[in-house]
């Protein structure tokens, strides 16, 4: 008898314990998240720290090519927001905090909040030639203006004209050919004669 009061005891006890861990494992898991935790996000390859439910915008950085709009907001937010660039003639944005891409270049978007301003940083890029002619065995240069950063080029095909990974192309063969520029998510075109 005694031994099976016992261990009536001592199942009891253990459920006493286990409930003690569980409710330190809640209390715990409950201020890592609504109280000390951070957001990596990653932004032009550097990780940045955001703490949860902060005030942020839905992007920290754009890249338009020129002529491109992009929506910006303030996330999770239901108040007036004031939009502003620093640089109207780069890009522009309008109240509701649509960005529209002018011309090649950098400048930052302010989105200004009770007395809080958020930035967006903001890149306009733009391909230096759209159509190329070119004679057999003759080159030039392309570049994206404004990227800021190691572009992939490629030809629609290489027998007529090549690029190289500098952008200089090369006429080849008479036709018509594509060349592919990629940088920041954007591909851009140039169309070339070679005669």
């Amino acid at each position: 008898m005694k031994r099976c009061c016992e261990s009536k005891q001592e199942q009891i006890l253990r459920l006493i314990i286990k409930g003690i861990i569980v409710l330190i494992s809640a209390l715990i898991i409950y201020q890592f998240v609504y109280e000390n935790s951070s957001l990596y996000f990653r932004t032009n390859n550097i990780f940045h720290r955001r703490t949860l439910f902060s005030l942020h915008l839905n992007r920290n950085d754009i890249y338009l090519k020129k002529g491109e709009e992009f929506h910006l907001y303030v996330v999770a937010l239901n108040k007036r927001v004031s939009f502003t660039s620093t640089d109207f003639r780069v890009a522009g944005v309008n109240f509701n905090g649509r960005v529209y891409a002018y011309q090649t270049g950098d400048c930052f978007i302010l989105a200004k909040v009770d007395d809080r301003i958020l930035k967006c940083r903001v890149q306009v890029m733009d391909i230096n030639k759209s159509h190329l002619t070119l004679r057999s065995g003759r080159t030039k240069k392309l570049n994206i203006q404004g990227a800021g950063a190691f572009v992939r080029w490629k030809s629609s095909n290489p027998d007529i004209a090549s690029v190289s990974m500098f952008g200089r192309v090369k006429g080849k063969s008479k036709g018509k050919v594509i060349i592919y520029g990629r940088v920041n998510g954007k591909t851009f075109t140039c169309e070339v004669k070679v005669n």
